[in-house]
């Protein structure tokens, strides 16, 4: 049987939930599988995240791209701002929707598209839009709640439980990088 999890919102009728990741380490090999193949999608959300937890996301997501070497997506100023002030140069600048339209076409290439930050009525849109119109890309939700749109999510957690274990996420993906 599969894990549910409670949901904020529902799914259309007829397609499949996400399959929910309990375990960090099976995270890791889904991203390590897309080593190369992957973009990651930074919501203005993340502002809100760091702000709730009073933790910092920002560093680990710039050395989530780093160790991955792939393409970060954003339209916040406000994550812009703070990438040029760390000195992270590795993103680029597009509405979220914009974004999953040129994956959709192929325009921006990337076989796993990796999601942080986004609230989460807009992120189950764009989840939704990408699962429907380009189903051979695979999403992974690295939100602090569960997405039944993507097709990884990690599942509802405190703030605290899910900042250590994305910690653990992208400190295994450093050492996997350094071997």
């Amino acid at each position: 049987m599969a894990l549910e999890y409670w949901l904020k919102g529902d799914i259309p009728p007829g397609p499949v939930k996400a399959t929910v990741v309990t375990d960090v380490n099976r995270v890791v090999e889904i991203i390590r599988k897309y080593l190369g193949q992957e973009a990651i999608l930074v919501g203005a959300n993340i502002k809100e995240i760091e702000a709730a937890g009073n933790i910092n996301v920002i560093d680990h997501v710039i050395e989530m791209a780093k160790a991955l070497n792939a393409p970060v997506i954003v339209s916040s100023s406000d994550v812009v701002k703070r990438f040029d002030e760390k000195g992270f140069k590795g993103y680029k600048i597009l509405f979220p929707l914009e974004a999953i339209q040129k994956i959709s076409k192929g325009l921006v290439p990337c076989k796993l598209a990796i999601f942080i930050g986004f609230r989460y009525a807009y992120g189950w849109l764009l989840l939704n839009y990408l699962k429907h119109y380009r189903p051979d890309v695979q999403s992974l939700s690295l939100d602090p709640y569960a997405q039944p749109n993507a097709t990884w999510t990690l599942p509802s957690l405190p703030l605290v439980v899910w900042y250590k274990n994305f910690t653990h996420i992208v400190e295994s993906l450093k050492t996997f990088n350094q071997k």
